[in-house]
């Protein structure tokens, strides 16, 4: 096992209170979430059912898993790893939901929607949108597999936002007034079909979390430590549901890095890792940057900067 540096130290011996990591490339994150997962079952004597970790993808999420159990075993500690919270975000909330699925709308053996499968699902039920008297409104084209994504795209932004498809419908603005009448009708559809797709996913853990107080707080008890990796592509429900479950303890840790979101070519923002430390009082939060890079030459490092710097980065 390599030793970990000063930086890296800091991240894997704070265990109590908020925590914000920015690991720059090839800073060795993951090595460093591994060795504070460690820690944190071997220094505090915790199950792994105690502990959230999330990654964005899943083949980032089977790496965790790996290493840690390696690490696990290499320590000669004897745990069930599996029972650990690991995984993607929408993974994560799937657990959560099925271990408390008497509590929601859902019915057993519910359908998950991929991305193509929530087209499809619309695509069979277009005529149902294109029949509102105001659709064109939100509709660029007559195609109705192109409507199809469109109005995917639109009803998962509202989902991730949790925008409210009430607010929507009052407001004097004829395209927000359709937006909420398709949220709607989109949501009914689903739940006939007993079906979600991956930002509902999200949508019916924010609900069951925040409508049933007894979840919410054997949940707290139970999860004593949450780890989120590249936090700066997480969206507004995903930081609702995390800051819910990390209850009085706090003990949440996020790493990420602003300059690495996936999503920025699409307009999207970061705003949740820059003001992160703002949902603390101040001075609660503890802020570590990794920056040592491991894996990449500095001369690469120095000119990538360089040309990063000089481009202007405009979204149309």
């Amino acid at each position: 096992m390599q030793n970990p540096n000063d930086r890296q130290n800091e991240v894997i011996n704070h265990l109590d209170g908020p925590m914000l990591v920015i690991a720059g490339p090839g800073s060795g994150k993951t090595f460093t979430l591994v060795e504070r997962t460690v820690n944190i079952i071997n220094k505090r004597n915790v199950q792994p059912e105690c502990i959230l970790l999330s990654s964005f993808t899943e083949k980032a999420s089977a790496e965790l898993l790996s290493r840690v159990s390696q690490r696990l075993y290499e320590e000669n500690i004897s745990v069930n790893v599996n029972e650990i919270y690991l995984g993607t975000v929408h993974s994560i909330c799937s657990r959560i939901l099925d271990e408390n699925l008497e509590f929601t709308r859902l019915k057993r053996n519910y359908t998950i929607l991929d991305q193509f499968g929530q087209y499809y699902f619309i695509y069979q039920r277009i005529h149902s949108f294109r029949n509102l008297s105001v659709i064109s409104s939100i509709l660029s084209t007559r195609n109705w597999w192109a409507n199809s994504v469109e109005i995917a795209g639109l009803m998962n932004k509202l989902t991730e936002e949790l925008v409210d498809s009430q607010k929507l419908l009052e407001s004097e603005d004829e395209k927000l007034r359709t937006l909420g009448i398709c949220l709607n009708l989109y949501r009914q559809y689903l739940y006939e079909e007993n079906a979600l797709d991956f930002s509902n996913i999200q949508y019916e853990t924010y609900q069951l979390l925040t409508t049933h107080d007894n979840v919410l707080k054997n949940l707290r008890e139970k999860i004593s430590y949450l780890m989120i990796d590249e936090y700066q592509d997480t969206n507004t429900i995903q930081e609702k549901i995390f800051l819910l479950i990390s209850g009085e303890r706090q003990n949440i840790c996020v790493v990420g890095d602003e300059d690495q979101s996936l999503y920025r070519f699409r307009g999207a923002t970061v705003r949740n890792i820059l003001e992160f430390q703002r949902n603390f009082d101040p001075g609660k939060c503890k802020l570590v940057v990794l920056n040592e890079n491991y894996r990449s030459h500095p001369k690469i490092i120095d000119f990538s900067n360089r040309w990063m710097s000089e481009q202007q980065w405009e979204y149309e």
